[in-house]
């Protein structure tokens, strides 16, 4: 016997990792049904007694609840119609002439009782009072008109009754309960007719109310008479209902392919049909305690075969744990680390061979990594440069062309003034930094202000203001001259008065906020969109905002560039550049910079 397990033991050690995994799952689930199977059974036998009993009971409550609370408003009706407050005052009315001033005011004391009479019950939504002197006015919320033959039925079985409570069901054309009755004269016990009180009644809010009190968590419920749909819950299409001739019952059914429970009943005292709704499968009291011991013979089969399968599954998957192990390091970048997670003894099945093969995998990738990381790295530089490159022989070009235009005009201090200023700015401009402080940036950008300020007299106004630490951000170099130079072409040249360009650079919260913006007329809604998806061609030689776009864009991910204009108010630009770290960009330390001077230098040799 003891060989016998030995064999067996050794061929299960050598089967495929499909097939150790396939028998156990088979052995587990093969118990897991035959106790599924037997505890279901017990729990729907348990089910198809109890529910009915317990659905219909619910159902006969919640509808003694619906007339428990009519009851209160039918008593409310005998209360109003034979107080004093509202008898008195109609006594006085009657003795009063007709449409006369204090006829009206009376008038408006009567509804201003009956207002107050109906303020805390929340389910009537207002009373209409009228009489034989076709007086008729709302106290309340107005519903809705009536219709004339539903108010002279009304009235004629209030005649009939003499006082007596007479209610009239919600219809499609008025979705409220009308009920009411006549005021007799009670005072003098003459119980002669002095008016009817007509009530709407939100019995959709009384019903939604009381529902809310129904066990069942996915019913729908369902009042309608005679006339017609009362409450409804839901659209149910293709839905057989009860006849109103039927008394009480259930019935199970299937329903839009899922198979439901209906029960229902007729109210005695208002004629009206309550019908709940709901899918067979909820199911109450015992059936649910029966779930849960379900649930803990599941789980105690589960904790029986986790135990009996542990030092099995040790064995086929710690080799697959390694792996996953392995794989995780990789995540981080770590081949070394990777490898030494590897098994060292890899045996001939799926698992060993797939560890092997990737072990050979990450040596391959790793040599990749770095021959493409060079390669991107270049190819970066070189875009980049590239980029720049655009700037630098456009930007040139204009300043000289503005030094032409001063010494045309004679105003030679202007110009030898201006001619410092450019020396200065093409010392910062020829550096080969590509990459620049936001102080450095400022003070370049300044030399540029002042040089075009010379040319813009009395036409421009510029003002730089800057805040916080802009020494610890770098931005690229001249990136913010395109911006004032499109805040000149677009906005002082469109200009007939003085505009003022305001450069600001300011700090908050680690994130730096470059902005430049102008007093010229502006752009339209359509011109705006167009700029903002960048399909606006720029105006003359302009560098446009596509370049500095994709310059953010090598800057950082974070980087971004917003364009805001008012017709007639101007345009603002707004650059966004976090603070950027030899870990978030790579070409943000001044190390970097030192990188690309050497690299420049090379290139000069």
């Amino acid at each position: 016997m003891r060989k016998r397990i030995e064999a067996w033991k050794i061929k299960f050690r050598d089967l495929r990792l499909f097939q150790k995994i396939m028998v156990t799952f088979l052995i587990t689930a093969l118990l897991i049904y035959m106790m599924m199977a037997l505890t279901l059974q017990i729990a729907f036998r348990i089910y198809d007694r109890h529910l009915y009993e317990k659905s219909q009971a619910e159902l006969d409550f919640f509808a003694q609840q619906v007339n428990e609370r009519l009851a209160q408003i039918e008593a409310l009706t005998v209360s109003i119609a034979t107080g004093n407050a509202v008898q008195d005052k109609l006594s006085q009315m009657g003795e009063m002439e007709y449409l006369s001033r204090e006829y009206n005011y009376a008038k408006q004391q009567l509804m201003g009782i009956l207002q107050n009479q109906i303020f805390s019950q929340d389910v009537i939504r207002n009373v209409i009072y009228t009489d034989q002197r076709q007086v008729t006015f709302t106290a309340g919320m107005y519903t809705g008109p009536i219709k004339p033959q539903v108010m002279e039925m009304l009235l004629q079985q209030f005649h009939e009754k003499r006082g007596g409570y007479v209610s009239f069901s919600p219809t499609e054309d008025y979705p409220y309960l009308l009920t009411g009755r006549d005021i007799l004269e009670v005072k003098n016990a003459t119980l002669d007719y002095m008016g009817s009180l007509i009530f709407s009644c939100d019995i959709a809010k009384l019903i939604k109310r009381q529902a809310n009190n129904l066990e069942a968590e996915h019913a729908t419920l369902l009042v309608y008479s005679e006339q017609g749909m009362i409450y409804q819950e839901a659209e149910l299409q293709d839905l057989k209902l009860p006849d109103m001739s039927q008394e009480r019952g259930w019935r199970v059914m299937n329903y839009q392919g899922e198979r439901t429970f209906l029960c229902y009943e007729k109210s005695r005292e208002t004629g009206w049909m309550y019908v709940n709704f709901f899918p067979y499968s909820e199911i109450y009291g015992q059936v649910l305690r029966l779930r849960y011991l379900v649930s803990v013979i599941i789980a105690a089969v589960f904790a029986g075969a986790v135990l009996a399968l542990r030092r099995i599954s040790w064995a086929m998957t710690r080799p697959l744990e390694q792996l996953t192990e392995s794989m995780k390091v990789v995540e981080q970048g770590d081949f070394k680390g990777a490898k030494k997670l590897l098994p060292q003894n890899l045996s001939g099945n799926e698992a060993g061979r797939l560890a092997r093969e990737f072990d050979t995998m990450l040596t391959q990738i790793d040599c990749l990594i770095h021959e493409n990381y060079e390669k991107q790295l270049l190819i970066k530089d070189t875009k980049y440069r590239m980029l720049q490159s655009q700037i630098n022989p456009h930007f040139l070009y204009n300043t000289l062309n503005s030094l032409n235009w001063m010494v045309k005009a004679g105003s030679c201090d202007d110009a030898s003034r201006m001619i410092v200023e450019l020396g200065s700015l093409l010392r910062g401009v020829l550096s080969p930094k590509i990459y620049v402080t936001a102080r450095e940036e400022l003070a370049m950008l300044e030399s540029y202000v002042a040089i075009q300020q010379y040319r813009y007299k009395n036409r421009a106004q510029f003002l730089v203001v800057a805040e916080g630490e802009l020494e610890a951000y770098f931005v690229p170099k001249m990136i913010l001259q395109p911006l004032v130079e499109n805040a000149i072409s677009y906005g002082v040249d469109c200009s007939l008065k003085l505009c003022q360009v305001l450069i600001q650079a300011k700090e908050r919260e680690g994130i730096l906020f470059l902005t430049v913006q102008d007093q010229g007329p502006g752009m339209t809604p359509q011109e705006l969109e167009q700029v903002r998806e960048g399909t606006c061609k720029p105006k003359g030689h302009g560098i446009g905002l596509a370049n500095i776009r994709e310059r953010l864009a090598l800057v950082s991910a974070e980087a971004a560039l917003r364009v805001d204009s008012v017709p007639g108010e101007g345009t603002k630009i707004t650059i966004q550049i976090p603070r950027l770290t030899e870990d978030s960009g790579a070409f943000s330390e001044p190390e970097r910079n030192k990188r690309m001077d050497g690299q420049q230098g090379a290139e000069n040799v």
